[in-house]
């Protein structure tokens, strides 16, 4: 008999809820949420949509955070965790053979960027060095997971050729290698994640109305991927929440870290949806997709949008009710905005998403932070500077982010080491980017 894992859980907690002192505050507790901008979470905090993240800012502020150009995932979460640029960490796209990669770097072969073409310490590197422990999960180019004196690391995978290459940023799968360090934990990982197959029915049906079988919107570019799009996007979130609680309650690390991306996969697939029958029909005749059915493809997919962040923030919920503490710096950070682009729309290979913003978001809640509910717009390479500092730890003058002073309000800061690499990283090649922001972005 095959069992319901959520069921079971809900059912423990159910009839042994959590006391105060079986809870394991962390120190810093960072959230990547890949996409989130203000545009779309002030209006669902408005809707009473993400009660759990409009009670983080009311705690200590949100605001925007400026990203780095050209807007690419990899590159940004890189220096999310680095406080460096590209030139510096090496990091500039999902693969070495793409236009975004300058002509120097770029190579011929079609290989995927992973830990080892990393040329910066990341944070969890940083926190080892320095006797903090640590626990990373599902975090942008990861895999292979590293090993961390007195940390975990638990990353995703991109798997190629099948219907489960729904994203180009990696997911959890049970057959998969080198997941998990340290290695011993890989069997107690290995049960809390969650495959599309095991997604239910209701969970979709918060999601958008299943089209079915063979329904002629099947026959739609893209369709049939995307309504899988949603399953796996579901069951990765469901895995990134279970492994962070499990393993968090079981290896009281003092600072983690946790990636979730419904928010900009999905973004990119059902973005239209959430307009008018005219916008969506406007956007349809723009690449010659049939306009027959667009009552119908508002009604199954025009709640995405709003579906993913209400999945996250419930989410994200779960994991403040057990980590937070009073002492805990709470970070939730996006590496880049979401929303309409040209009228227009550039991406033939997105017919109906929506696009990359300069401009994301940032929650924060700080011990001794004034609660305004507003936060200084701040940069995504400040995020690890400002973690350092918080800790008590040195930030090397080779990081270009500085430290957010409204999160660490009178904290004195330690005495700036010149680097934590081998030798400083001065030379930033490509400053402003590969390729540099045309004038004409205005988004």
């Amino acid at each position: 008999m095959k069992i319901n894992l959520t069921i079971v859980l809900a059912f423990f907690l159910f009839m042994n809820p959590v006391r105060a002192e079986d809870k394991h505050p962390v120190k810093v507790l960072l959230l990547g949420i890949d996409g989130i901008s203000m545009n779309l979470l002030e209006p669902l905090a408005e809707k009473g949509a993400i009660p759990n993240l409009k009670k983080l800012a009311e705690q200590g502020g949100w605001g925007e955070l400026d990203s780095y150009w050209p807007l690419r995932t990899m590159q940004v979460w890189t220096s999310i965790v680095t406080g460096k640029l590209p030139g510096q960490h090496g990091i500039w796209d999902h693969v070495k053979n793409s236009y975004y990669n300058p002509p120097e770097y770029r190579t011929k072969e079609h290989e995927v960027y992973t830990p080892r073409d990393r040329r910066s310490k990341a944070l969890w590197q940083l926190l080892s060095e320095n006797k903090v422990s640590s626990l990373t999960v599902g975090w942008p180019t990861t895999w292979p997971a590293e090993k961390i004196e007195g940390g975990i690391m638990v990353a995703p995978k991109v798997l190629y050729g099948d219907e489960r290459r729904v994203t180009i940023k990696g997911a959890f799968w049970r057959h998969i290698n080198d997941a998990v360090q340290p290695s011993k934990l890989w069997p107690a990982v290995k049960k809390l994640i969650v495959e599309p197959q095991e997604v239910t029915g209701k969970e979709m049906a918060a999601f958008l109305e299943v089209p079915e079988k063979g329904s002629p919107l099947y026959a739609l570019p893209k369709i049939e991927s995307y309504v899988h799009a949603v399953r796996w996007s579901i069951a990765r979130a469901r895995s990134v929440e279970a492994i962070t609680l499990g393993l968090a309650e079981k290896e009281k690390p003092q600072v983690v870290l946790a990636y979730f991306q419904c928010t900009d996969s999905l973004l990119h697939r059902f973005w239209i949806f959430q307009k008018t029958e005219a916008e969506i029909k406007k956007r349809l005749e723009q690449f010659d997709i049939p306009t027959d059915h667009v009552p119908e493809m508002k009604r199954r997919f025009g709640g995405v949008v709003e579906a993913c962040y209400r999945d996250v923030d419930v989410r994200v919920g779960r994991i403040l009710e057990e980590l937070q503490g009073p002492d805990t710096l709470v970070l939730a950070v996006s590496d880049h905005g979401f929303g309409d682009g040209p009228k227009k729309h550039p991406f033939k290979a997105e017919p109906y998403g929506g696009i990359h913003w300069s401009t994301g978001a940032m929650i924060a809640a700080a011990p001794n932070m004034q609660a305004s509910g507003k936060l200084k717009k701040a940069s995504v390479i400040d995020i690890t500077p400002t973690i350092l500092h918080f800790l008590g730890l040195p930030v090397a003058e080779d990081m270009r982010g500085k430290v957010i002073e409204d999160l660490v309000p009178g904290k004195k800061p330690e005495k700036k080491i010149p680097t934590y690499e081998t030798k400083p990283q001065t030379d930033v090649p490509y400053l402003k980017g590969f390729p540099e922001k045309p004038s004409s972005f205005v988004w």
